[in-house]
């Protein structure tokens, strides 16, 4: 008879397996080869089987993607009956005996009546949240803060201020959503598993390259200070990670020293850029060429807790080409209050531009 002690251990590690498995099917990229893998690890045991639909309900109540569509509970039941090492579950003297799809959801339905099946529960939430974070890292940046990331293969990432990304490595790919902000890439060479970055619609692919994304409120800007990455719109704006190949067969090359920005309705072009203004927020100056009071406006509440207000519409498209420290708006302001018909006014948190009167 199996020690006592080792049970446990046992469990867990099916536990881990069956929330592996679940994972690998909600990511949508799992092959005919997997597939067998599956099969093959289902039949090994009836514990496989009943690990994988006690966690197909945790899955399907939580704020996480279902299983494949074939990895349901009716899918594995089929599939575990024809296998010779499956035994029926024990019951009760007299009682019913019912199919075993209808016996098995009810059962899963029922574990929380009892303590063993909240545990379990509980222990295989832990699991898959562990798996999902260990997959899918999210990172992010608050006002003000610039981090360094640097990813398993070798790669860093640059994350700007009221920033954030979350991270998907496969064997196929590489893939990284750009939620919010900025991010500057470098990229290390893989050419089996492309790099790609999903923002807003938008998805830049690359090999082994540098450059920089901008997700802003309506456009995506990508600009490549090395190499050469592929920009496209994605086949539906918002997907939570890139798929597997481009989306669409408009996409264009933007190569070193070129950018180009990604909206719902213009063309997007490539053009030359001056990459030191591009990638200056690294070193925490903002650089502006002929950009609105808006965008600036804009980049600087990205640094600062007190913030900037534009009180009368007119003045958005003003223009400005300036330098100035991302920390320091009081640099901005000694520059508007020097400009004609511009007004400049400290009210509690915010600085409020509006026009002179």
């Amino acid at each position: 008879m199996e020690p006592e002690e080792s049970k446990p251990q046992r469990n867990a590690q099916i536990l881990e397996e069956a929330a592996d498995w679940l994972v690998e099917f909600s990511a949508g990229d799992v092959d005919a080869g997997a597939r067998q893998k599956f099969d093959t690890w289902l039949r090994t045991s009836p514990e496989h089987v009943r690990a994988y639909l006690e966690l197909v309900p945790i899955w399907e109540e939580g704020a996480l993607p279902p299983p494949h569509p074939d990895a349901g509970p009716d899918a594995l039941i089929a599939l575990a009956r024809s296998a010779d090492n499956i035994v029926p579950l024990a019951r009760k003297a007299g009682e019913v005996s019912q199919p075993a799809s209808v016996s098995a959801v009810r059962l899963l339905r029922r574990r929380g009546a009892i303590a063993a099946c909240a545990v379990l529960a509980c222990v295989a939430g832990g699991i898959l949240a562990w798996l999902m974070l260990a997959r899918s890292p999210l990172y992010t940046t608050q006002v003000g803060e610039q981090r360094s990331i640097a990813l398993p293969d070798g790669s860093l990432i640059e994350l700007n201020a009221r920033s954030g990304i979350r991270v998907r490595f496969t064997s196929r790919e590489r893939a990284v959503e750009l939620l919010e902000g900025q991010a500057l890439f470098r990229v290390a060479k893989d050419p089996a598993r492309p790099f790609i970055v999903a923002s807003d619609g938008t998805e830049v692919r690359a090999v082994g390259t540098q450059f920089d994304v901008y997700r802003k409120k309506t456009s995506t800007t990508v600009t490549v200070i090395e190499g050469r990455v592929t920009v496209a719109r994605a086949a539906e704006a918002g997907a939570s990670l890139p798929a597997a190949q481009p989306s669409t067969p408009s996409e264009i090359l933007v190569s070193s020293g070129e950018q180009v920005t990604v909206t719902a309705t213009a063309t997007p072009r490539a053009t030359r850029v001056n990459l030191a203004a591009a990638t200056a927020w690294t070193e925490r100056r903002l650089v502006f060429d002929a950009s609105t009071l808006a965008d600036v406006v804009e980049e600087f509440n990205r640094y600062n807790a007190h913030r900037l207000v534009i009180r009368d519409a007119p003045l958005e498209s003003f223009p400005i080409s300036a330098s100035f420290s991302s920390p320091d708006p009081a640099s901005l302001v000694r520059f508007l209050q020097a400009q004609p018909g511009i007004s400049v006014v400290e009210m509690g948190d915010e600085t409020q531009i509006s026009v002179h009167r």
